[in-house]
């Protein structure tokens, strides 16, 4: 039932022998009472915020790239991907990111037609281990004969084995004493990060980076081409079988089209990406730090030019507080979804805004509201708008705010600025609002 997602395991994730373990221990989960079973792996993923995604998932075949690496750690658990890792002697990163990609598919087999599993099934482990069928067809109708003739010829050589060594038995020297291994186990392999820099220089494109497999190499090095043409590409990919999957690289060849602007670089290091936009207009830097960051926004993400980076890098000597708010007021902090965990690509937005901050006008104080949209239970709203400006300004004040500035108020969905009745109004309700406290 399994022996796909194995076999993904052990080509795609580099896994190898481990690859069964690794499918076995995620299936496990999902049956384990002692957390719950599969209502409390579902409740994980609920309380992570993420409950609508695990749904999705139920009597589907979910593909690729469905669930991020750090929302599976949310999801599944950090202590219970460590353990993983541990078993396994395998890069916790590893974990997150094959699993990432297997828990979905897992989910949807073991939902089928919809069905929630309540117990393992008498079949389980058959589950991990190929069936047999056709080899059994084969021998019940007669055709097992080839069987006892291999038999045969192995058991006439170690006859003719036996006889030749009898004959040297009187001059055979004794066996010596087998020696005592002490050899340790070997360490598990350090696993490196996928690693990817990208430089556009007036339409010629030059390329490095590290790869885990050459079937990822091929695949990427043919969209370049496809994209750029291959008199304007150089440089080498190399392929580093110890080196981690690349989450980033199904979503990468897509948006190749859309990066075409001479002056663009940007660098993947495992799940970190920098962006250098310097080369090229304001508005180009604009729209591809929105693309770059509506497609790896689970990443950390250096580099973003959007309008609230120009306007504080604009702000001049001696700034007012409400000078300071309205380029703060251009930023896009994120959460994830029904939670008030701050987006890791939302950090190098806070730190300019903080260094900012730190720079106001002796006296400035500064109320950080949270918004929602009216989504939901006002009651809930209400408290979860609070508890992101307060994460916020607990984010704020770790980058460098002083005591006294910052101050959090929630206001749930009682201030609305778009019409709640489109996602587009909806989207920016959702928000963090500065003001000056006079």
């Amino acid at each position: 039932m399994l022996q796909s997602l194995i076999r993904e395991a052990a080509s795609r994730f580099n896994l190898g022998d481990n690859a069964s373990r690794f499918v076995r221990l995620l299936v496990d989960a999902v049956f384990d009472n002692d957390n719950g079973g599969f209502a409390g792996l579902r409740k994980r993923f609920e309380d992570a915020g993420l409950g609508d995604l695990f749904a999705s998932w139920i009597g589907k075949q979910p593909g690729d790239n469905v669930l991020q690496p750090d929302q599976f750690s949310a999801g599944f658990g950090e202590t219970a991907s460590h353990q993983i890792a541990q078993r396994l002697g395998i890069a916790p990163a590893l974990v997150n990111v094959a699993g990432a990609t297997l828990l979905p598919k897992i989910i949807g087999l073991v939902t089928r037609g919809g069905v929630i599993p309540i117990a393992r099934p008498a079949d389980y482990e058959s589950w991990f281990t190929a069936a047999p069928a056709a080899a059994a067809a084969r021998d019940e109708s007669g055709g097992g004969w080839w069987k006892w003739l291999l038999a045969l010829i192995v058991l006439g050589g170690l006859l003719l084995f036996l006889l030749r060594g009898c004959k040297h038995d009187e001059a055979a020297t004794p066996p010596a004493e087998p020696a005592t291994s002490t050899t340790e186990p070997a360490a598990p392999v350090e696993q490196g990060n996928a690693s990817f820099d990208f430089a556009n220089v007036d339409g010629k494109v030059t390329v490095a980076g590290k790869l885990p497999s050459e079937a990822d190499k091929t695949r990427l090095w043919d969209a370049l081409t496809a994209t750029y043409g291959a008199p304007n590409l150089s440089g080498d990919i190399t392929v580093d079988p110890n080196t981690l999957p690349a989450g980033w690289l199904d979503k990468l060849i897509a948006a190749l089209p859309d990066l075409k602007d001479a002056g663009l670089k940007f660098g993947f290091d495992g799940d970190k990406l920098k962006i250098d936009t310097a080369g090229l207009s304001d508005e180009q830097r604009f729209a591809l730090s929105e693309k770059l960051r509506g497609l790896f926004g689970g990443f950390e993400i250096s580099g973003l030019w959007d309008r609230a980076a120009a306007a504080l890098a604009g702000l001049k000597s001696g700034f007012s507080g409400d000078d300071l708010v309205k380029a703060l007021n251009l930023m896009n902090v994120y959460f994830d979804t029904g939670s008030n965990t701050i987006t890791r690509d939302s950090l190098e937005t806070l730190t300019n805004a903080a260094n900012a901050i730190t720079q106001a006008p002796s006296g400035t104080r500064i109320e950080v509201g949270g918004h929602t949209d009216n989504t939901g239970d006002a009651a809930a709203n209400l408290a979860l708008s609070q508890q992101r400006a307060d994460a916020v300004v607990a984010k704020l004040a770790e980058l460098g705010v002083g005591e006294g500035i910052l101050t959090a108020k929630g206001y749930g969905q009682d201030k609305p600025i778009a019409d709640n009745a489109t996602e587009e109004g909806k989207a920016k309700n959702r928000r963090i609002e500065f003001s000056v406290q006079q």
